[in-house]
């Protein structure tokens, strides 16, 4: 495992500018970002590479039934509820 890591707090339009470039050249890689950082992928790639998304989301819609933990970001990275 490698972890890849940049701190660009002071600069958010060049990072978001950015990201889809760095994702572009470490795709064939298949990378999986971290929640907690800055990414660009959209539900089509990260559902191919989290295999075990359908559990995920079979396991939040049991605990969560009423979607309060759901929201536009789970939206947008994940696709549906």
């Amino acid at each position: 495992m490698l972890c890849i890591g940049f701190t660009w707090a002071k600069h958010p339009a060049q990072v978001a500018a950015l990201l889809p470039v760095i994702e572009e050249a470490l795709a064939p890689f298949a990378p999986r970002q971290h929640w907690g950082r800055l990414f660009h992928y959209g539900a089509d790639v990260i559902g191919q590479r989290f295999p075990r998304l359908t559990d995920f989301k079979d396991v939040r819609r049991h605990y969560d039934q009423e979607g309060k933990f759901w929201n536009s970001f789970l939206e947008r990275t994940l696709g549906a509820p």
